[in-house]
């Protein structure tokens, strides 16, 4: 069984592996065992592909052409063309998430290729007013962060573009504001956003991934750094991974290192213990064929994510607790209670996968964490790649 054999990250294999995922009208699908393509699935291998520092090698106008052809001309939102798109309520991230969602990852693989979008975003139009986004954040769900955190992750990526891509200016108060109402919302407590209204610390620390790599480019003080370090480093299983199941989790994972590098001071020997563990469990998981799968979970999952159950620890809450009891300790017995083989992706049916084989999305984060630790502690890299991150503030930077 390949998930028990070691095999060494190497360059080519790769880049061979998200080739192999090409369709026919250079698009890219995101698993091959249900061969769909979305312009989120294309957006994945590209930026997998810049990552390891091959994405010259594509033709870039055939593989930029399906991203620029489906932007929408009066929104400026770029539309899958297999999405309905009713064109109401643009202000509003939560009913277009998907298509807010579809336009973060192709602008990063439009920008990745080299060119622009067509037509201004217009959908950004309502938070061009400072009343609106206050009003914005006191509709925020704080007790589910990691879904509200992707929101708000989506507009500052927006008007940072437009900041540095663009030269727009007015896109920098916007940018402070959103931050400084982070600030505002963060947990003096924990160092994490929404444990204060509930959330779990794992969900939290999901959210914080998606805040902190703006407060990093943006030269943002992180408050309360110390907090944070202790409360994901908490979150750490027993395999060197962040998720409860055990086998850890490509975004999971991906998020928990990122907010430990970006925090952690120095040489401050526990986290650097923890994402040296990370690392070789990461490096570890490397698949034959070429790329990543979104987490191989142990057989007899019984011993993982004990933390949850304790009510006096950080780590509890409500929910994680019942989720880890269902899973682990019931579903060690009784497998039908385990979860179940296939996600989809943002929720969505055109973006199947199987979470134990190599996909596209799992590819890019698996291999973005390991060269975030990297980064941190170069002497761990034993492979050929030179990592390239994004430039901009977005999902795929340092």
């Amino acid at each position: 069984m390949d998930a028990f054999q070691v095999h060494k990250i190497n360059k080519d294999k790769i880049f061979n592996f998200i080739m192999s995922l090409r369709d026919s009208d250079s698009s890219f699908v995101l698993q091959k065992k249900f061969n769909q393509s979305t312009l989120m699935s294309s957006a994945f291998s590209l930026l997998t592909l810049e990552l390891i520092g091959c994405i010259e090698s594509l033709n870039s106008q055939a593989y930029v052409n399906p991203f620029l052809q489906n932007q929408d001309k009066a929104s400026g939102l770029i539309i899958d063309p297999k999405l309905i798109f009713e064109k109401s309520s643009l202000e509003d991230p939560e009913k277009n998430y998907i298509h807010y969602q579809t336009t973060a990852f192709s602008l990063s693989a439009i920008d990745a290729l080299g060119y622009t979008p067509k037509y201004s975003f217009a959908f950004l139009d309502y938070f061009r007013d400072k009343k609106n986004i206050n009003k914005y954040f006191e509709d925020i769900d704080w007790s589910n962060p990691w879904h509200e955190s992707n929101k708000i992750m989506f507009l500052l990526q927006f008007f940072s573009y437009e900041l540095i891509r663009l030269k727009d200016e007015s896109a920098r108060k916007y940018i402070d504001q959103i931050l400084d109402l982070l600030d505002k919302y963060q947990d003096s407590n924990t160092g994490l956003w929404g444990t204060q209204y509930g959330a779990s610390s794992f969900s939290a620390m999901a959210a914080g991934y998606h805040f902190l790599m703006f407060y990093q480019h943006f030269n943002r003080e992180i408050r309360f750094k110390q907090l944070v370090v202790e409360s994901v480093c908490d979150l750490q299983m027993k395999d060197g991974l962040f998720h409860p199941f055990g086998g850890g989790g490509a975004c999971e994972d991906m998020d928990a290192i990122d907010v430990l590098v970006k925090s952690m001071s120095e040489n401050e020997s526990k986290p650097l213990r923890c994402l040296e563990r990370s690392h070789f469990a990461l490096t570890n998981n490397f698949n034959s064929d070429g790329g990543f799968c979104w987490a191989k979970r142990p057989t007899f999952p019984l011993f993982f994510g004990l933390g949850y159950l304790n009510p006096l620890a950080n780590l509890f809450s409500y929910d994680m607790c019942k989720w880890v009891i269902k899973n682990n300790i019931l579903g060690s017995f009784i497998p039908f209670l385990r979860e179940k083989s296939t996600y989809s992706y943002s929720n969505w049916n055109q973006m199947k996968y199987d979470i134990g084989l190599s996909d596209s999305w799992s590819t890019w984060f698996r291999l973005l964490s390991i060269a975030t630790i990297e980064d941190k502690i170069p002497s761990l890299k034993q492979h050929n790649i030179d990592f390239k991150f994004r430039s901009l503030p977005s999902i795929g930077c340092m």
